[in-house]
């Protein structure tokens, strides 16, 4: 059938001439608009689905109430199809990927090493959310028949499909199976109503098929326990934990305790704030929360300190922090002074690149390592946030790469583990600031540039008066 476009040439099926092409006349042929779009998407492969999120975002909402609220459901519908789908796809990506390196003998104890990286990657996550989603998707796709197909006919939603994955991972294939015809014969009690009230009833039928599941959860409960640091913003840290359930009865219990001691004493703060000073009291031992003596790597340029110049300064691992409170950290307590040592650094103009420190050494070890960390700052694969918990040669030692800084990158340790999958590459790329070029096993490249240091730019800002500056120390 032939067609000709108009001149405007926007691409809308309002622009085909042949009326016989328009949605009105397809849809009064009886033709199936979802059969057409599924053979869509498997022509044009991802460059189709990339189209349908374009179309997604040129489409008008209309002017009613009721069908707002319609097209609000249908477009949740459509987020439980495509996350169906990508999991669908991810256990795809696992079984190709391991089939094709048992065919050519390579990795073949642990063929589906680095795949979750893969995954991350591809959702612009980290590595460890990749492999917890191909996990899930695993769980999903072979044992959670009914939930799948829930979730890919809208019954329920992503977050009460994880919530089921997360309640059964831990349980025998065939019991996961029971609870997921369990779940779906029940739908009029199981959802809508909350996910406290579905995960009791998960938990319940779990307890009922595999009591000794109970047993194994106290003792991952003691072998898991752990607490972590993070920061939610560039004031505050937060504190997490996971103990067994005695553990959390006793801290709850002498938490009490000190705060109704406290407050007895007509102490004038709230109960949060006495239970946050008691817990960081009797964790270091330090009364005085003015003057706290710990190693803070803070980065800042020299007219910062010196000069009152408002340029936010760093601290590695943690974010910007404000000039004022820079200085104010370097200053300490005037009453109680502390040690200060300064170490330059020094960054390309304009760009930020720290391009050298007072001392360097050879290998990732002193002066070296500190350098490293400080140009980093967090891990170097694209997404991830984590920790550098590894110095990583870019190029690896055995493929001849050289214990220098221009060819180190601060990784966490999974993603440390992930680029040694097979075909996986990486080689550092000359530019402004460190950059280093990530070939994945599948082909896919991805860049990371170091992020960039105090210095990067220049300020054309007026520096405070010397007496609004924090006193100097001695």
């Amino acid at each position: 059938m032939a067609a000709t476009s108009s001149s405007s040439g926007s691409g809308s099926i309002l622009d085909v001439v042949d009326e016989e092409l328009s949605y009105g006349a397809l849809l009064g042929r009886g033709l199936d608009m979802g059969v057409l779009m599924a053979e869509y998407l498997v022509r044009t492969g991802p460059d189709g689905v990339r189209a349908m999120a374009r179309a997604v975002n040129l489409a008008t909402a209309q002017d009613d109430g009721f069908e707002l609220v319609e097209t609000l459901g249908a477009y949740e519908h459509l987020k439980s199809a495509v996350g169906a789908k990508q999991s669908e796809l991810a256990c795809t990506l696992g079984d190709v990927v391991a089939a094709d390196r048992i065919g050519r003998g390579v990795r073949v104890k642990n063929p589906q090493w680095g795949v979750g990286a893969e995954v991350g990657l591809a959702l612009h996550a980290s590595q460890r959310s990749g492999t917890r989603f191909l996990n899930r998707a695993r769980i999903l796709t072979e044992d959670l028949p009914c939930t799948r197909q829930g979730l890919r006919e809208g019954t329920i939603n992503s977050e009460e499909a994880k919530l089921i994955v997360r309640e059964v991972r831990r349980l025998k294939p065939v019991n996961r199976r029971d609870i997921d015809r369990m779940l779906f014969c029940e739908t009029h009690t199981c959802f809508g109503q909350g996910g406290a009230k579905l995960r009791e009833m998960i938990r319940q039928w779990a307890l009922i098929l595999e009591p000794e599941a109970e047993v194994d959860l106290e003792e991952r409960a003691m072998r898991e326990r752990h607490v972590e640091v993070f920061q939610v913003d560039p004031c505050r840290v937060r504190i997490t934990g996971m103990f067994p359930l005695e553990y959390g009865a006793a801290l709850c219990q002498v938490m009490a305790r000190e705060i109704g001691r406290a407050q007895a004493a007509g102490d004038p703060r709230t109960q949060g704030q006495i239970a946050a000073d008691f817990f960081f009291e009797s964790l270091t031992g330090i009364g005085d929360h003015t003057n706290i003596p710990v190693e803070v790597s803070l980065v800042m340029t020299d007219r910062t300190l010196y000069q009152g110049h408002p340029e936010p300064a760093v601290i590695p691992g943690y974010g910007y922090i404000s000039a004022a409170r820079a200085r104010e950290l370097f200053a300490g307590n005037p009453d109680n002074p502390l040690d200060s040592w300064v170490r330059r650094l020094y960054t390309a103009p304009g760009t930020g690149d720290l391009i050298a420190m007072d001392s360097k050494a050879r290998l990732f070890s002193g002066g070296l390592k500190r350098f490293i960390t400080l140009r980093d700052r967090y891990c170097r694969t694209p997404y991830c946030n984590g920790k550098i918990e590894h110095l990583d040669h870019v190029v690896q030692v055995s493929r001849g790469g050289p214990s220098t800084a221009e060819n180190a990158g601060g990784r966490c340790r999974l993603c440390n583990a992930a680029k040694e999958a097979p075909d996986w590459e990486e080689h550092t790329v000359p530019g402004d600031r460190h950059t280093i070029r990530i070939t994945t096993s599948s082909g896919h490249p991805y860049t990371s540039t170091a992020p960039p240091l105090p210095g990067t730019r220049q300020y054309n800002v007026r520096p405070i008066n010397p007496a609004d500056r924090p006193p100097r120390r001695e």
